[in-house]
């Protein structure tokens, strides 16, 4: 039987999804060894898991009333 191979598209979904899940199935592992083997999907994982960090160790900066509108129809138009 061929063994299916992982995907980067589908390592970064599930990094996306399970962030904070320990979850151990046999796809789990694939993807663990995907990444272990995989440099960008190493990298995307640790750039991920430094974002995660610094989000919850920094206060959420105050933005001025029209700079927020602003940007709320930028992400919007997006």
């Amino acid at each position: 039987m061929k063994k299916k191979l992982i995907k980067c598209s589908q390592v970064a979904k599930h990094i996306c999804d399970n962030l904070d899940s320990q979850l151990d199935t046999a796809r789990c592992r694939a993807i663990k060894k995907h990444i272990r083997e995989c440099p960008n999907c190493y990298a995307y994982l640790d750039s991920v898991k430094k974002t995660v960090h610094l989000y919850r160790i920094e206060q959420t900066p105050k933005l001025p009333e029209r700079s927020k509108r602003k940007l709320l129809a930028v992400l919007k138009m997006k």
